[in-house]
């Protein structure tokens, strides 16, 4: 596991290779363990397979080109109403766990940010919008952000660890 969480990179450019079934599996199954609050497990998860919805999704963000040749986009929400305290935190640790899970398997992925604030704040409202209308989401889930999924185009580079200044013992 620790192997998997240092090797973990963003990959924006992907090899022609499909996600295997049993890939997918593994990922979707790392995600689906992740810590929840109360247990509430908010999350659901939309998998992108279609080329012309993947670039369509890659408009949505300015950074999100690369979803479009990605061969999987993996769209994380939440629904907001069954945990409206927790819903980011939940949903965001079950991202991780994918994101982990695909490093650990040699496959690459990068995590875009949809989520914003409230309505009437920017960015973000918009572009949740967008990702809803595309795919059919219903009004009430949030959406949290895409993950490109694929077979990395070269090996990823890992960034080292951050600073350990940012580490604080018992008060600041």
């Amino acid at each position: 596991m620790l192997d998997a969480i240092h090797k973990r990179a963003s990959v924006r450019a992907y090899t022609d290779e499909p996600v295997s079934e049993e890939q997918l599996d593994a990922v979707l199954g790392a995600a689906l363990c992740a810590p929840t609050a109360n247990n509430v497990r908010p999350w659901h998860i939309v998998v992108v397979t279609d080329a012309g919805k993947r670039a369509k999704l890659a408009q949505v963000h300015q950074w999100a080109s690369f979803c479009a040749q990605s061969p999987m986009v993996l769209v994380f929400c939440a629904d907001a109403k069954r945990q409206p305290h927790w819903w980011i935190e939940d949903a965001c640790a079950s991202l991780e766990n994918a994101l982990i899970e695909a490093a650990g398997l040699g496959l690459g992925t990068c995590w875009v940010g949809i989520r914003g604030g409230e309505a009437g704040e920017s960015p973000g409202p918009e572009r949740e919008e967008l990702v809803r209308e595309l795919l059919g989401i219903p009004g009430e889930i949030r959406v949290l952000g895409l993950v490109s999924l694929g077979h990395p185009r070269g090996e990823p580079t890992p960034k080292p660890a951050g600073p350990m200044d940012a580490i604080h013992r018992e008060s600041w």
